[in-house]
């Protein structure tokens, strides 16, 4: 694509059966079978006919450029050591630093604050069962205080109105 091409991306883009082999034409490495079809499609392709003609200038380009000398081994160790460091500056002087600081600090306080919870929640509800659990048995060992010959407390509180009733009618 031309750089002064300001409507480029609204061209015809190439055929994809024949974008590919374009290149190759270019190069001189097509069979003559090949290249009597790709001529023939050119005539009637503008969007093969233009991505030809780009493929030609890119291939002048290549040709008319030096070839570089290979940096060396150390090249990629030393670019992205640069890269690193970089990173690490941008980082130091980041605006959110202090706020992710922060927010580790809380979501590990939120944490240690969930697991002290539970921790109550288990022990709590193992007191809870324990109370409950001696108060039907208590009512087994005093059927007595049971208005209800058939009925037994499902919990600590009904234990207590039965046991208060029976001591009440006592006096």
């Amino acid at each position: 694509m031309n750089p002064g091409d300001l409507n480029a991306e609204y061209r015809t883009p190439a055929c994809s059966q024949y974008e590919a082999a374009l290149e190759d034409y270019v190069n001189g490495e097509f069979a003559d079978r090949e290249t009597a079809k790709l001529k023939e499609h050119l005539q009637t392709c503008s969007g093969c006919t233009d991505a030809l003609a780009e493929a030609q200038v890119a291939a002048r380009l290549l040709r008319a450029a030096e070839p570089t000398v290979d940096p060396g081994a150390g090249f990629a160790r030393v670019t992205m050591a640069r890269i690193r460091a970089e990173m690490e500056t941008l980082e130091e002087k980041s605006i959110w630093r202090p706020f992710v600081s922060l927010a580790w600090k809380l979501s590990a306080t939120a944490a240690l604050a969930l697991v002290l919870l539970v921790t109550f929640d288990v022990k709590h509800r193992d007191n809870r069962l324990d109370q409950d659990e001696l108060a039907i048995m208590a009512a087994n060992e005093a059927p007595e205080l049971l208005s209800d010959e058939g009925r037994q407390p499902s919990n600590r509180d009904e234990m207590l109105i039965l046991m208060a009733e029976e001591g009440h009618a006592k006096h």
